[in-house]
């Protein structure tokens, strides 16, 4: 056992003292173990206020169990449908319900998105989570190709 210059010889250092020689003093383990426990309550306050996701197909809405849709059409889709992509959440959401909605009378056919490539134009989507959407949407054209 070696001793430093502070603890004389022949004595066990403290617990304190112990702690500083690597680093981490019991008050450094307390306060790390209090905001890891803050940081996981905040995690569970926050898993149970966003329930309805994609990757769970039921979900329960004013006590009735409703199975989600695993790819939805953004030109139909509501803002709390859009909401429910992970990473897109209900600000995003509405900023895409009002692109469409603006720009639907100007279109001819009504469909203001016809590939993902589209929904770029929405201010805020840049291409990583395009990128991350695409696995839960689907367009007309798709639509019309996977149909007999």
């Amino acid at each position: 056992m070696t001793h430093d210059a502070s603890t004389p010889p022949g004595t066990k250092p403290s617990e304190e003292d112990a702690g500083e020689s690597w680093g981490w003093t019991r008050a450094h383990r307390v306060g790390i173990g209090i905001l890891m426990a803050a940081f996981l309550v905040l995690l569970i306050i926050q898993y149970a206020m966003w329930p309805a996701r994609l990757d769970d197909p039921v979900v329960i809405v004013h006590g009735e169990a409703i199975t989600l849709a695993r790819r939805m059409d953004p030109n139909t889709a509501s803002a709390e449908q859009l909401a429910r992509i992970p990473r897109v959440g209900e600000k995003l959401a509405q900023a895409i319900v009002m692109y469409r909605d603006a720009r639907k009378t100007v279109v001819g056919d009504g469909i203001v998105f016809h590939e993902l490539a589209d929904i770029d134009r929405v201010p805020g989507i840049g291409k990583k989570l395009l990128e991350q959407m695409s696995d839960y949407l689907e367009f007309p054209e798709e639509e019309a190709a996977s149909q007999p």
